[in-house]
């Protein structure tokens, strides 16, 4: 543990017994986690910051298979919620660029020759933590507004056209009798 870490776990609960000595509310902070540092997040009415919103694509492009829907585990591989939980951004961080061997037969991959997942390893970490704080519930989370990007949220509108006029087609075929 480097001495900055340890520094920020002395303060932290510091900080917080401060706050509430002036009476400054501390609501908020638990879907407010921000700055610059990995496992900063912004949740807000269920919708998040984008690159939590990138963590959560990252994570169920390359994590989900194994680890299962929503960080939550599978029989073989455990709940990622946990672990960031328990281990930290260094260790998670580490896992994924060099792989880990759970026990013989059970194997986390390196995915070191990824560009993919390892430049989005801090969004994946940001996705995890807003879910282990329970602000961030299960399944694809929405951009906030605020911060969407005017061409994101355009193509957000248009995919959500797009489903509605698959689904439409799809009821109007099932309505046409066959002809075999």
């Amino acid at each position: 543990m480097t001495v900055f870490a340890r520094a920020c776990r002395c303060t932290l609960p510091v900080c917080v017994v401060s706050l509430l000595m002036l009476g400054l509310p501390l609501a908020g902070l638990a879907d407010r986690i921000t700055g610059e540092a990995p496992g900063a997040f912004i949740v807000e009415d269920g919708k998040v910051d984008p690159n939590t919103y990138q963590g959560y694509i990252a994570y169920t492009r390359s994590c989900m298979a194994c680890h299962g829907p929503d960080g939550l585990g599978s029989s073989f591989a455990p709940n990622l919620i946990r672990v960031v939980e328990r281990r930290g951004w260094e260790n998670f961080a580490g896992t994924i660029a060099s792989g880990r061997e759970v026990q013989p037969g059970q194997v986390m991959p390196s995915f070191a020759d990824d560009p993919y997942v390892m430049g989005n390893i801090p969004n994946i970490f940001s996705y995890l933590r807003a879910r282990g704080e329970g602000d961030l519930g299960r399944g694809r989370p929405k951009i906030i507004e605020s911060m969407q990007e005017p061409d994101e949220a355009d193509n957000e509108e248009a995919a959500d056209v797009g489903d509605d006029a698959t689904e439409e087609a799809d009821a109007a075929e099932a309505e046409t009798p066959s002809t075999e």
